[in-house]
């Protein structure tokens, strides 16, 4: 009789468990995975991403700098965040923040004019492209939310 009971408690043990297990596994399956953007890898990425004329005139220094503009704008609107902070506040259920591929390319060229007016806007132009690809492929960037 004992054994009865020991292999009922198992099974009973055994099934909250899945289930507890089961709950949250549904719940996680909605929520988004954190992305952590790495500058350093992310400018070296960039680097080898870029098109050969491209990184035949510019350096890992100017694709350093054309990357933390676009992270400045990011600042800016709002979308970035320190590392283990939340991303938004209040305005988010008020408003929405859009970041387009043309607002950052816009505003690194703006800032390359002012800063380094060496640079071509071609080439500021492909470097935010391919960083806003990196971006993407992280999942730190995605489809517009509806």
């Amino acid at each position: 009789m004992i054994w009865l009971l020991v292999v009922v408690g198992a099974l009973v043990v055994i099934g909250v468990a899945v289930v507890a297990v089961s709950r949250v596994a549904v719940e996680l399956e909605s929520t988004m995975a954190p992305a952590l953007l790495e500058v350093d890898d992310a400018v070296e990425a960039v680097a080898e991403a870029i098109p050969y004329e491209v990184s035949a005139v510019l350096s890992h220094h100017d694709v350093d700098q054309i990357i933390r503009w676009v992270l400045d704008w990011f600042d800016q609107l709002g979308m970035a965040s320190d590392f283990g902070e939340e991303l938004g506040g209040d305005w988010v259920e008020d408003e929405r923040a859009v970041a387009d591929e043309i607002g950052a390319a816009d505003y690194a060229v703006a800032r390359s004019l002012d800063a380094r007016p060496d640079l071509e806007s071609v080439h500021v132009t492909v470097v935010v492209d391919e960083f806003l690809t990196y971006l993407r492929d992280i999942g730190a960037v995605g489809d517009e939310v509806r």
